[in-house]
């Protein structure tokens, strides 16, 4: 069971893209998130409508407190952890959605993305990172295969030395914070972020969560 009570959600309808408060999350059931006996299907047609300064569609879940105000972290407060389970089911024609990130509140651009990528050899879990706030690019720093409508798991965790540890299906990647990231806030997005916009309304990302879950442990 996913604990809806501290997450806000973001939905691919209204302009800009629908924000729905962390208190009413629990009660949304339509065709973007639906809660199923396999956990939450996240829906993200191309066609669907954007916030912000992205040009695509998401419904993606943002981290909060249980009043509904937005939870962001500094790197060196404590250990801040995000742990999740899902399967792809579909991506659009690009082959590329977005499953999970760290933002920053006060950057344009995440800090972490974990891409999912399906090519013509296959699918493909990517961590994509953007070693300074102002850089154009964020390549990718371990890439796995995964092939599509199978689960996986993952955990991202900031350590309050600034160490980064992402594990996929118990597999380790790690890197070290940039200090020009120093003095961000940062915050946890999960969901399908559809890197297309192009296409009929049949074309999209979707994904199923059946595990998520945060922990912020204050460094002491």
């Amino acid at each position: 069971m996913i604990d809806l009570s501290v997450w806000n959600l973001t939905l691919p309808i209204e302009t800009p893209a629908l924000t729905v408060a962390t208190a009413r999350v629990s009660s949304i059931n339509n065709p973007y998130f639906k809660v199923s006996s396999n956990g939450i299907v996240m829906w993200a047609p191309v066609t669907g409508s954007h916030s912000g300064t992205s040009d695509f569609p998401r419904t993606e879940l943002r981290e909060t407190l249980p009043n509904g105000t937005a939870r962001n972290w500094l790197y060196n407060s404590g250990t801040n952890t995000m742990i999740g389970a899902l399967t792809v089911n579909q991506v659009p024609s690009t082959g590329k959605i977005v499953v999970a990130q760290i933002h920053a509140k006060n950057a344009p651009t995440p800090l972490l993305k974990m891409v999912y990528r399906y090519t013509a050899k296959g699918g493909f879990v990517d961590l994509e990172y953007r070693v300074k706030p102002a850089d154009d690019k964020s390549p990718v720093m371990y890439s796995t295969p995964m092939p599509m409508n199978k689960a996986f798991t993952y955990s991202i965790q900031m350590a309050p030395t600034g160490k980064l540890t992402v594990l996929i299906n118990d597999v380790a990647a790690q890197t070290t914070l940039n200090p020009a990231w120093y003095g961000y806030d940062f915050y946890f997005k999960a969901g399908v972020y559809t890197l297309d916009n192009v296409g009929y309304p049949t074309e999209g990302g979707k994904v199923t969560y059946s595990n998520l879950s945060t922990s912020h442990v204050v460094k002491k």
